[in-house]
Formats: structure tokens, sequence, C-alpha cells
């Protein structure tokens, strides 16, 4: 009988583990996003632009789970065209605006569940389902949150006529989450508007959970505004946690434009100007 030493046996398989990965990302690479080059740049530029190797999250975050998840991409496509056109006519039904987009679906690099950007020079909404399989948002439910949120980043871009900070503010990390709170907020509240009820593809422990921190997250966000380094990134993104709990700036958001809707109808909320935003977020976020 061979004995195989134990390491050398650990050191073999990690080398064909590692090398699977590899075909994996070379498949992905030639024979998929290749094919699609504005959304090859985009995937690829999301992580090079803000300081990560794309390639090394490939290899570590994204290809070494595709099997186990294929199943939940194949029901989040389904899903994703399932629900898309009744949210578009509510939408219509409730904010008075009708959408002319263009819809991606796609398998990436993880980068997200669901963002707006353009796409063949028009506006577009990128669904990514490798994300939506690994935060497990592709049950019928969740889609239809993360949908619908989605497009209501649309409908404030297009009735603000701008994605990001105006052109006449400062680019700072102040700004930004001043910026922040309020972009990833108006689509968290009327998401929960358009829908009817106040669901969440992150689950309902989440919102629960946001909300018996909610005055210490406030506290933490004013803070953070100041904060040169980390700036308010760990109230943004699964990846990041604040109180232990992942996307805090979605629901401070969402209760900042709660705020808001009681003075303002949804036309004035998307068009008020930076330094409006300004003082109504330092307002919330003392109260």
């Amino acid at each position: 009988m061979l004995l195989i030493p134990l390491m050398t046996l650990i050191h073999a398989l990690k080398r064909i583990w590692i090398y699977l990965l590899e075909k994996k990302l070379i498949l992905w690479e030639r024979c998929y996003i290749s094919k699609y080059p504005e959304l090859e740049k985009k995937c690829k530029e999301q992580y090079s632009l803000n300081g990560y190797d794309w390639r090394k999250i490939a290899e570590e975050m994204v290809f070494n789970r595709t099997k186990a998840d294929f199943n939940k991409m194949i029901e989040a496509y389904k899903n994703i065209l399932n629900v898309i056109d009744d949210i578009n006519i509510r939408i219509d039904k409730l904010i008075k605006f009708n959408l002319e987009i263009n819809i991606v679906l796609y398998c990436g690099l993880c980068n997200s569940a669901g963002w707006v950007n353009t796409y063949d020079n028009k506006r577009a909404v990128f669904f990514g389902i490798d994300k939506i399989a690994e935060l497990n948002w592709h049950t019928i439910e969740k889609i239809e949150a993360l949908v619908a949120h989605a497009l209501c980043h649309v409908v404030h871009f297009e009735i603000r006529g701008e994605d990001n900070l105006p052109d006449d503010v400062e680019d700072n990390n102040y700004n930004k989450g001043i910026w922040n709170l309020y972009e990833e907020g108006f689509a968290q509240f009327f998401q929960y508007k358009l829908l009817g009820k106040e669901v969440d593809s992150r689950d309902s422990e989440w919102v629960e959970r946001c909300k018996a921190n909610e005055k210490q997250l406030k506290k933490l966000y004013l803070t953070a505004l100041h904060d040169k380094v980390k700036e308010t990134r760990d109230f943004f993104g699964d990846w990041f946690e604040v109180l232990g709990i992942s996307d805090t700036g979605y629901y401070l958001g969402a209760e900042f434009i709660r705020s808001l809707d009681k003075q303002y109808n949804v036309e004035e909320i998307s068009k008020l100007q930076f330094r409006e935003i300004e003082n109504h977020v330092i307002n919330f976020l003392n109260d």
C-alpha cells in the first residue's frame, strides 16, 4: 500500500482545485464575457477602480461557488423575468412614469445583485444572477424587492436628471456620504411604496435589527461622514457591517426619505438641491 503524506496530498488537491478554478475563469472570460465587451469592462472596472484585484476576487470568491449556486441562478433568472413587467406597470400607476430602459441579466464577478448604469448608450439595470444566488435572494419575494429597488433608482435618476453628486458639489467623502443616504434611501423607501408592503431582500429580521439600533446607527453615520479613511463605506454593501449588521445605510436612507415624504411629493424629493438634502440629512441624523 502506498501511503501519501497528508501535507503532500493537501498540496496536490490544492493545485488541482486552483487549476479547476483557473479553467472556469478562462471559460468565463473567453467563451462568455468577451462576447459582451461593454459588460466585461464594467464588471472588471467595478473592482479595479476601487483598488481590488478582480482576478483574485474571481478565483477566491466567485468561481469557487458557481456549481453550488447554479440552480439558484437559474431560479433567479426565471423570477426576474416573471416580476419585471408587473413592477414596471406599478411604477406607471404609482409615480406616473413610463420606463424605457435596457435590462441586462448576466453572470459576472459577483459585482452586485442589482445596479443602474448605461448599456449600449441607453439607461440600463443590471441584475447579477451570480450575486443574487450568493445572497440567497433568488426567491420570488426577494426578487420582487430587488427589482423594485433597482427600478426606483431609475425613476429617481430620470426625474432628477443626474445619477451622482451634482457637478457643482465637491466630490469628497462627506458629500458622498450625504448623497448615498439620499440616493439609496429614495430607492429603498419607494420600493416599499411600490410593493405596498415593507419587505426587503435582506428579510424581516434585518429590518427589525436596524430598527432596534436606529439611534446608535444615526450617531455612527454622523461620525462616519467625517471619517477621511473609511468614510461611510461600512454602511453600504454586504461585505461590511456596522453593529454586526450589513447594509444599514439602506435602512437609514429609507427612514430619512420617509421623513421627507411627509412634506414633499416624489418629484420634489427627486429634485431637492444638494444643500437642502444636506440640511435634511444632518437634522435627521441628529433627531
